[in-house]
């Protein structure tokens, strides 16, 4: 009987291999891929999403896979040295399959050696773990014995592995401790949605495994490159896909920080375009060398490690950016500047002279879930409103048009949206919430191309999220304040430093704290100047007079923070253009 089932057994691994090395051609894994990826997008998962959207399941293009793995080993002499690769996140192996092919060919190493000893991979999802495996017995030339696929498909069925990566014991029944590459494209989770946002508990095994760096609204695929950097050898590389948020977003700050405790930033990429037509996200590429001198498994805070010669790309093309003299180090509050020229921003933005900041005059506030949702049961339609609800979509430059475009509040389109104080009258957090907010003001659109402010002098409005309110310290600086904030020079540098934190490519989307950290400008005389013009073109309705202020608006403020001759005219340039003005 156990010689029988032996028999059997061993047949059905000689059928179960021949069936793989049938589907071999690139156009059957597509297939099987795509096929997978259908019938998790029909399946649902917790929070009511799609079972694709929780795992955050989008496979990476060629394309973006093979530029990664170039920019990984580049400068490698040494190939076989770095030993062996993982991918922590595999899906259904798209960068295990393209990274084996480079290792044979630059090392003339037989794909079977290659695949039996250094490929190693795991994710989540059963069936993507098993379309891997097939992936990769399906680069075995055809002239490969049936006991070299057998001994093969033994290794794959040890390496790729169900489970999940950030789970040390999962990682452990690898029985590798080190590689010399982890590469992928970890699953994007944010945390600010309800389908993907992470339960209590996985909130703290993540920050168990990420010594405590990846924090609040930090994405899911943050924890994934710590613990992946972590996974390195001295030297060691790790090439990933990111969000492009995790450049600049704050949430992100302490994982990026701690990331330069450990590693070095090797390379850089990111562009406009959306690289997943199956997914609302734009990507960025980063690519880490560890520190030789980084061992331990713990913090290394002592010391401020800091990156050198960064290379860099853009674009769908992967067009290579001239040298950068800048690269960041763990004191730096975002990796954006690195881009900043492609995604548009004057070089000058960020040599502006640092003084005194938005902070030292004002306060600024970013509401939230309890807020927004707090209006909802006071909201009404009233044209003389006391108490007008005022939306991102209402501000403009200097412009509120409110009553003037309509806006889709609570799933209702209104006209004249506002809140009636009385039904807030049992709400004493909301009350309390809305005598805060009902004073003068200044309120700032997001998601915008330029900085888009308007002054709230009666200080009646209601500012719904996500609108920032700003409260200046002294009453006599409102207009200072909003002439300071609409500045070019602000504008450029919310480009340059936070690029890719907005939904949509080349907006501007700062928080509350990261636009207090704004400069304000050097010359005095020059500021009140602008604060004047800027007055004045809210009270303008005639649209050319209207556009000629803000040409001379937009010129002062520049001239204010000290700009002159080309960094002026770069500044100009940058402004007028997105204002629509040029």
């Amino acid at each position: 009987m156990f010689r029988c089932s032996s028999l059997l057994a061993r047949r059905d691994r000689c059928a179960y291999l021949s069936r793989v090395h049938r589907r071999s051609e690139p156009e059957s894994t597509a297939t099987a891929e795509r096929a997978h990826l259908h019938a998790l997008d029909t399946q649902r998962a917790r929070g009511g999403v799609s079972r694709r959207k929780a795992l955050g399941a989008h496979y990476t293009p060629p394309a973006l896979v093979d530029h990664l793995i170039h920019e990984a080993l580049h400068g490698v002499r040494a190939l076989k040295e770095l030993g062996s690769f993982l991918d922590p996140a595999c899906g259904s192996g798209n960068f295990l399959v393209a990274m084996t092919k480079e290792w044979a060919r630059r090392t003339k190493e037989p794909i079977a050696s290659v695949l039996a000893d250094r490929v190693y991979g795991i994710d989540l999802d059963a069936e993507a773990v098993r379309l891997a495996r097939e992936a990769l017995l399906a680069l075995l030339p055809a002239r490969t014995s049936t006991k070299v696929r057998e001994r093969v498909a033994q290794a794959l069925a040890l390496h790729v592995i169900k489970g999940d990566a950030l789970d040390a014991e999962v990682r452990a029944r690898l029985g590798v401790c080190e590689f010399g590459m982890v590469l992928g494209n970890p699953p994007f989770l944010s945390q600010l949605k309800r389908g993907t946002v992470a339960s209590r508990s996985r909130a703290r095994a993540v920050s168990v495994a990420t010594h405590g760096a990846v924090r609040r609204y930090a994405d899911g695929a943050t924890a994934f490159l710590l613990v992946g950097l972590e996974c390195l050898k001295p030297r060691g590389r790790l090439a990933f896909v990111m969000p492009i948020s995790f450049l600049s977003a704050g949430d992100a700050g302490a994982a990026r920080a701690r990331a330069l405790e450990i590693a070095g930033l090797n390379a850089i990429w990111s562009a406009h375009e959306g690289f997943f037509t199956d997914a609302n996200v734009r990507v960025c590429g980063v690519v880490l060398e560890r520190d030789r001198l980084s061992r331990g498994r713990g913090p290394t805070t002592s010391r401020q490690r800091q990156s050198t010669s960064v290379r860099r790309a853009f674009g769908a093309e992967f067009k290579p950016l001239s040298s950068c003299e800048w690269s960041p180090s763990t004191r730096d509050s975002t990796w954006s500047p690195l881009l900043a020229e492609a995604f548009g921003a004057p070089r000058t933005a960020i040599q502006v002279a640092e003084g005194a900041t938005l902070g030292n005059f004002a306060s600024a506030t970013a509401d939230f879930r309890d807020q927004y949702y707090g209006l909802q049961s006071a909201l009404i339609e009233d044209p003389r409103a006391v108490a007008p609800l005022v939306t991102t979509k209402h501000i403009d430059f200097a412009c509120n048009r409110w009553g003037v475009c309509d806006v889709r509040i609570f799933r209702n389109t209104r006209r004249h949206p506002a809140i009636d104080l009385d039904a807030l009258s049992e709400q004493p957090k909301m009350r309390a919430w809305l005598e805060q907010r009902r004073t003068p003001k200044v309120l700032v659109a997001t998601q915008t191309k330029i900085m888009e402010a308007w002054v709230d002098e009666a200080g009646f409005a209601v500012p719904l999220v996500p609108l920032l309110t700003v409260q200046p310290h002294r009453a006599a600086d409102l207009w200072k304040v909003a002439a300071a904030i609409a500045s070019p020079v602000v504008a450029a540098r919310a480009v340059a430093l936070y690029a890719g934190s907005a939904l949509s490519s080349g907006a501007i989307k700062l928080s509350a704290k990261q636009l207090l950290a704004m400069p304000t400008p050097s010359d005095i005389a020059l500021w009140g100047e602008s604060a004047r013009i800027f007055r004045q073109i809210s009270r303008e309705r005639v649209e050319v007079k209207r556009a000629a202020l803000l040409a001379d608006f937009a010129e002062v403020s520049c001239r204010a923070h000290g700009l002159e001759g080309k960094s002026l005219h770069e500044t100009m340039q940058f402004w007028k253009t997105r204002a629509r003005l040029a």
